[in-house]
């Protein structure tokens, strides 16, 4: 009888020992959770001054929205997208002499 009483005390202490968290634990769990709310700002460069109105490699209104930002002699250039950047790098003088 001792013995089976034995076994049920350790079997418990190992379940409670089990479902325990530590500090480390808890503190890894809230360090995983993100506000997202700041992060999902519609335009997150309203507040600069492009100097072109417009995508110069597609001709969207910078107001409607940038994704990517350039900076190229002196000057700040915004892009609706990655791609519409990358296609200005490859040739910037032209799409500046057509401005």
């Amino acid at each position: 009888m001792m013995k089976k009483l034995f076994l049920v005390l350790v079997i418990m202490f190992s379940l409670q020992c089990c479902n325990h968290k530590t500090q480390a634990d808890t503190i890894t769990e809230k360090s995983m959770v993100i506000d997202s709310s700041n992060l999902l700002e519609k335009n997150p460069y309203k507040d600069f001054v492009f100097d072109a109105k417009k995508d110069l490699v597609c001709g969207m209104p910078t107001s409607a929205g940038i994704s990517d930002t350039l900076h190229y002699k002196d000057k700040m250039y915004g892009f609706c997208s990655k791609e519409c950047k990358e296609e200005f790098v490859k040739k910037p003088s032209a799409y500046l002499t057509s401005k």
